[in-house]
C-alpha cells in the first residue's frame, strides 16, 4: 500500500496481508515521516509495504 493512502486508514478499517492474504482489521495507526505502521486486531504490528 502506498504512504498516502496508509494514513487515511482509520481504526476498523480492514487491510490484506501481502504475504499471507489475510484480512485484518485495524485497531490504531501511527503516521510518521514517511512511515505508517497499523496494529492490528491479530496482535501484530505491519509497516504499509506489507499490506495491499
Amino acid at each position: 500500500m502506498r504512504y498516502r493512502d496508509a494514513k487515511k486508514l482509520h481504526n476498523e478499517d480492514q487491510v490484506r496481508v501481502k504475504k499471507t492474504g489475510q484480512v485484518l482489521s485495524v485497531v490504531e495507526t501511527t503516521v510518521t515521516s514517511k512511515n505508517v505502521t497499523m496494529l492490528c486486531d491479530d496482535g501484530n504490528e505491519y509497516h504499509h509495504t506489507e499490506i495491499k
